[in-house]
């Protein structure tokens, strides 16, 4: 009966590792990722730390250096002066903007509050 229950635990303690060393992998790859075509919004999330909500239409051009998107967001699912404090963003002239730098990266985000043009600037180092 013991030998039953050591059996178990040990294989639910290697499915849990298991799991959480894929999630970590995966996170990785697309935090490694700089093109345009997968896992795009989560590859911004993961660099910029800011939320990339429900958006009606976006652009994205990436040359593996430099990636630039314009994104749309969808005001009936977005309230955009919660979406400027839970983000961190401030004014600037006309724009909300947050900016920040890591040793891989350094990244701009600007918010155009009148027609809710999310801009996104990430300089791969």
């Amino acid at each position: 009966m013991t030998k039953k229950i050591l059996f178990l635990l040990g294989a639910l303690a290697l499915i849990v590792l298991l799991f959480m060393g894929g999630t970590r992998l995966l996170i990785k790859h697309i935090y490694n990722r700089t093109d345009c075509d997968r896992f795009n919004i989560d590859n911004i999330e993961l660099r910029t730390g800011v939320d990339i909500p429900d958006v009606k239409e976006s652009e994205c051009e990436s040359d593996g250096k430099i990636k630039k998107c314009e994104f749309t967001l969808d005001t009936n699912k977005v309230d955009i002066s919660h979406y400027i404090e839970r983000n961190g963003l401030t004014a600037e002239d006309s724009l909300f903007v947050k900016r920040g730098e890591r040793d891989d990266t350094k990244w701009e985000v600007k918010l155009n509050p009148v027609n809710t043009k999310l801009f996104v600037e990430i300089i791969y180092k």
